[in-house]
């Protein structure tokens, strides 16, 4: 559901169950000490701002099932240092990664089609992105 978590300051580990198959928008929003979540394969879809602002977040693997993650879904994760995205995802909405100051490198599978604005914005260390898609026909 949205906003299930939303400002739970003293919230540091989050087990998803595998019953669960979408994260809402804004679901960990300003969960300020959170620092590790175990995304199960059921969850398919990533809501807008699900862990914004999680600043303690340091790392996050989204299992290949998720098809979509929302627009800044990890906006404001300064200490979020690597991130493994799914095989499935097509597009890395806007704003994604906005202010993620720790993020430096991250690889985009071959799925991704398209990068909006802003995705990587406030990515201050990001000295590395691998592009896997050939864009050349």
């Amino acid at each position: 559901p949205s906003r299930a978590f939303w400002t739970c300051f003293a919230l540091e580990t989050v087990v998803i169950p595998s019953s669960v198959t979408d994260i809402g928008y804004e679901a960990f929003d300003g969960c300020k000490s959170l620092k590790s979540i175990v995304i199960p394969d059921s969850v398919t879809s990533i809501g807008e701002a699900a862990f914004a602002r999680c600043s303690a977040l340091t790392s996050i693997i989204i299992p290949d099932s998720v098809t979509f993650i929302g627009e800044c879904a990890f906006y404001g994760c300064s200490k979020l240092v690597s991130v493994r995205l799914p095989n499935n995802i097509t597009t890395i909405q806007r704003a994604t990664f906005h202010s993620c100051h720790e993020l430096a490198s991250i690889t985009l599978p071959d799925s991704v089609e398209s990068i909006e604005k802003e995705a990587f914005h406030g990515c201050i260390l990001l000295k590395s992105i691998e592009i896997l898609k050939n864009f050349v026909d």
